[in-house]
């Protein structure tokens, strides 16, 4: 009697751990898609801990300005980054007198249709724009792309402002702040593939079209007054968006 109790036990038991070794293996294979595969993050798709994350996105910005030097030798950062504080701040000008004469040469075609969709709109809704105590901090490349069709360089502006829409009827703020409130913006500047930075007069780079000897703008893709093409131009950068995102 003794001895059938311990082999019922024993068997008992192995029919226990035979049972949990099956309900593991089950478990172990259930998470499959419909080609029987493990998703992502299981099995031969997970993460390798031995790869390097992938650098900064300033530094790859870093590393796009140094391609985009060797193919436009009169690229500097730092004259980029004037101009393009100079433009942002004339928008920002433009914003609070709800106008935008100012800014036709500073921004591209598409931003300047929106921009004065914008100013239509709080004009119908019977909002007035203020923009005022602007405050700006050195501004950041963070972010570069110039493959495509298009070059594309994104800078990140913080510093402090009051920037605010009132209701005319109310004379309540509807959006923003009335006291003096910081912020971060992200404003891109885009320009032609391909284009380059021209010289200044200073440097030699030419003021008049070799073509018929009007004078020319600076940046300027083709003469006003013939036409032709001007070397080594087309390297105005011009404000394309502004978003608090980077990513949008």
């Amino acid at each position: 009697m003794l001895g059938d109790f311990w082999h019922e036990l024993f068997g008992s038991v192995g029919s226990l751990l035979n049972s949990l070794t099956q309900t593991r293996q089950q478990r172990e294979y259930v998470f499959v898609d419909s080609n029987g595969m493990p998703p992502l993050g299981l099995g031969d798709d997970a993460p390798d801990p031995s790869t390097p994350a992938a650098p900064p996105m300033w530094v790859q910005a870093k590393a796009q300005l140094e391609t985009l030097q060797q193919a436009d030798s009169n690229f500097l950062e730092t004259t980029f980054l004037t101009q393009a504080t100079k433009a942002y701040s004339a928008v920002l000008a433009a914003e609070g007198a709800m106008s935008a004469d100012a800014i036709a040469s500073v921004v591209t075609p598409d931003f300047l249709d929106r921009f004065k969709k914008r100013i239509a709109d709080w004009r119908d809704a019977g909002l007035t724009r203020f923009v005022s105590d602007v405050n700006l901090d050195p501004p950041t490349t963070f972010k570069a792309n110039i493959g495509g069709d298009v070059q594309s360089i994104t800078v990140r502006f913080t510093g402090s402002a009051k920037r605010f829409t009132k209701d005319d009827m109310t004379n309540l703020v509807s959006e923003g702040s009335a006291q003096v409130d910081s912020f971060t913006e992200f404003a891109t500047f885009t320009r032609p593939a391909g284009s380059t930075t021209p010289k200044s007069a200073d440097g030699g780079g030419a003021i008049h079209c070799p073509s018929c000897g009007a004078p020319v703008d600076s940046g300027a893709l083709r003469c006003t007054f013939c036409g032709a093409p001007i070397p080594g131009s087309g390297g105005t950068w011009l404000l394309d968006h502004t978003s608090v995102s980077a990513y949008t």
